[in-house]
C-alpha cells in the first residue's frame, strides 16, 4: 500500500527552482504508487499564527485560510515534505507562517509524535554555491520535527548554486535526484 505524501512548498514564486524540484519529486512518488497533496504557498494564502488560543474550538484554527484544507491532509500523512528556498540563510517567511500554524494540531493533541511513525523530508534551494548556506534551515527542521516531535528524517535535498548565470536544475542533476527520492519511497 502506498504512502500519503503531503508537500508544503514555501516559495513565494511559481514555476521556479523550488516548484520544479517539488514537481520532479511528486512525479516519482506518484509513479511509485503514492498519493500526494501539495500546498503551494505562492498560490495559497496562509496567515501567521496570532496565538489566540482558539485552536480546535471552531474548526482547526480561528483563521480561515489555506491551512484548513492542509490540516486533515497532515493528520493522515505518512510523509511530510517541507520545500523552501533559502532567503537570508533561512526558510521563507511563508514557510515559517505555515509551520507556526501547525500549533493548532499540536494544541488539539492531534499533532503526531514519534510513536506515530511520521516521516519528513526537507528540500532547500539556495543561490549560494556552498550547500552549507542551508545549514541553519536544516537545523531548524531537525530541531523542531526530529528532536522535539520525534519524526524520522527520510531525506534531505539541498539544491545549491542557483544564482550562477549558467545554473540549470536538469543539467546539474537536481531534478533527477528529486525524482529518484520520490520513486524510491
Amino acid at each position: 500500500m502506498g504512502k500519503h505524501i503531503v508537500v508544503i512548498e514555501g516559495s513565494p514564486r511559481v514555476a521556479k527552482n523550488t516548484d520544479r524540484v517539488v514537481g520532479a519529486f511528486l512525479r516519482g512518488a506518484q509513479e511509485a504508487g503514492h498519493t500526494t497533496y501539495k500546498l503551494s504557498l505562492a498560490k495559497n494564502r496562509v496567515n501567521g499564527c496570532i496565538h489566540c488560543m482558539q485552536c480546535g474550538k471552531n474548526g482547526y484554527c480561528a483563521q480561515k485560510d489555506a491551512m484548513e484544507a492542509l490540516y486533515p491532509e497532515l493528520e493522515r500523512a505518512d510523509l511530510v515534505v517541507f520545500a523552501s528556498p533559502i532567503y537570508f540563510w533561512q526558510i521563507t517567511s511563508q514557510m515559517k507562517a505555515a509551520i507556526d500554524r501547525l500549533y493548532a494540531l499540536y494544541m488539539m493533541g492531534r499533532f503526531p509524535h514519534g510513536d506515530a511513525g511520521k516521516q519528513m523530508m526537507v528540500f532547500l534551494v539556495c543561490g549560494d554555491a556552498d550547500p552549507a548556506a542551508a545549514a541553519d534551515a536544516q537545523g531548524f527542521f531537525s530541531g523542531v520535527f526530529e528532536k522535539r516531535l520525534g519524526w524520522k528524517n527520510a531525506g534531505t535535498l539541498v539544491v545549491s548554486g542557483t544564482s550562477r548565470p549558467d545554473f540549470d536544475l536538469e543539467k546539474e542533476g537536481f531534478l533527477q535526484r528529486a525524482y529518484d527520492l520520490g520513486a524510491s519511497l
